[in-house]
């Protein structure tokens, strides 16, 4: 996309892996009435033009697409493969069948490698006697920028406590989910950001998650015009929480949207 081009970000889900509210939990947050504080499992949509890219297939991918109409992919571009941000790749079969054709899927060595192991049926019909009724999947191992319709795509290596994993920059959104620390060779991609879509877990400190403090952190080094905090825990009551950020930085929430600007102000 050109320095000039504007995306939008739909936030489809902003929870950690459990979901909020958790099976079983009595907390006042999974109990409350407030929306914001139902989250699925994490994962977003970002449109550009005619170009919709779906980042990461959560388990609640289903629930998800038909919640806000989705019923076009063009992408999916996967942070890692944990279950959370994975498990929901069957449904994908519906937008190959809709599309009538394969869906491509970009991620790191490691995660196509899996679900190439792990789905093995998937790709097990050669001669498409099963048609339709599978994902029709191409997988790309993703290790520089890759051009996806009208949609130039940055990857942005991270780390999640020890594991390796991917986030994405789009123009001047930069979205990274599950993560605890940025290598240094990572810093110049993520400089001119309008939006950053960062993990804040929770306010108490992770072994593989930026808590909160740290995303602030991170925030106040980048710069962005907006920072917002995902993969949110039921530690985090919306109301509360949101109002003692600092300004500029918010709490994403199911159904979030947003147009990030594509060129930088003068």
């Amino acid at each position: 996309m050109t320095a000039a081009d504007s995306l939008d970000l739909l936030c489809l889900g902003t929870g950690t892996s459990y979901g909020v509210p958790m099976i079983g939990c009595r907390c006042p947050v999974c109990q409350s009435d407030d929306p914001r504080n139902q989250r699925t499992r994490c994962s977003a949509l970002v449109t550009a033009g005619t170009t919709a890219l779906l980042i990461d297939s959560s388990t609640d991918l289903r629930a998800q697409a038909l919640r806000h109409g989705i019923d076009r992919v063009d992408a999916v571009l996967y942070t890692h493969g944990h279950a959370d941000h994975l498990h929901g790749i069957d449904d994908l079969r519906a937008f190959t069948l809709l599309q009538r054709q394969p869906l491509p899927c970009y991620g790191d060595e490691a995660t196509i490698g899996l679900i190439r192991d792990r789905y093995a049926y998937m790709f097990a019909d050669p001669a498409f006697a099963l048609r339709w009724s599978i994902p029709r999947l191409e997988l790309h191992v993703l290790d520089s920028p890759v051009t996806i319709g009208s949609v130039d795509v940055q990857p942005v290596p991270l780390l999640h406590g020890c594991l390796p994993v991917l986030g994405f920059r789009i123009g001047r959104l930069a979205y990274l989910t599950d993560c605890s620390a940025i290598p240094a060779t990572s810093w110049p991609l993520l400089q001119g950001l309008h939006t950053l879509v960062i993990d804040g877990l929770r306010p108490q400190p992770h072994t593989t998650h930026f808590c909160i403090d740290q995303a602030i952190e991170v925030a106040a080094q980048l710069r962005p015009e907006i920072t917002l905090l995902t993969h949110l825990t039921h530690d985090v009551d919306h109301a509360a929480v949101e109002a003692a950020l600092p300004p500029g930085v918010r709490l994403a929430y199911d159904g979030l949207r947003l147009r990030v600007p594509g060129c930088q102000p003068q």
